[in-house]
């Protein structure tokens, strides 16, 4: 049997069919199972087949060990990568000496107009506040 069959309820005795519900520990997902879709009685428990092509590479069980292995590259190399474009690229005006933050709005000193937080500025000077 599979989600969405036709089934034939022996417990509430309608016609119905067969949903599949994820079996949760917390916030981890330890299987599946299909019940009833009028009821929700148990019906069985989901088996998956080999078949059906999700195949998972070794230390997939941690998923950021995969995502690791998938992009093939080393995890301190991304990280300084990252913090270099950080520091170097990022030159957006919530982070500009120029910027005025009222409630309603943010307001560039220097261009005298209304920007957005995350608008790209030519004369950029970051704030000492917001050093990373």
């Amino acid at each position: 049997m599979k989600a969405g069959d036709s089934w034939e309820c022996p417990y509430c005795g309608k016609s119905s069919f067969l949903k599949k519900e994820s079996v949760m520990d917390g916030w981890k997902k330890t299987g599946e199972v299909l019940r009833c879709a009028a009821c929700s009685a148990f019906v069985e428990n989901v088996v998956e087949s080999s078949a059906s092509g999700k195949s998972c590479p070794d230390g997939a069980g941690d998923s950021k060990k995969a995502f690791l292995a998938f992009l093939g590259e080393d995890e301190e190399e991304k990280q300084a990568a990252f913090s270099t474009m950080e520091r170097e690229e990022c030159r957006f005006c919530r982070d500009c000496k120029y910027r005025v933050m009222t409630a309603f709005q943010i307001f560039c000193t220097k261009h005298e107009k209304e920007v957005g937080p995350m608008e790209d500025c030519p004369d950029f000077i970051r704030r000492p506040d917001s050093e990373s």
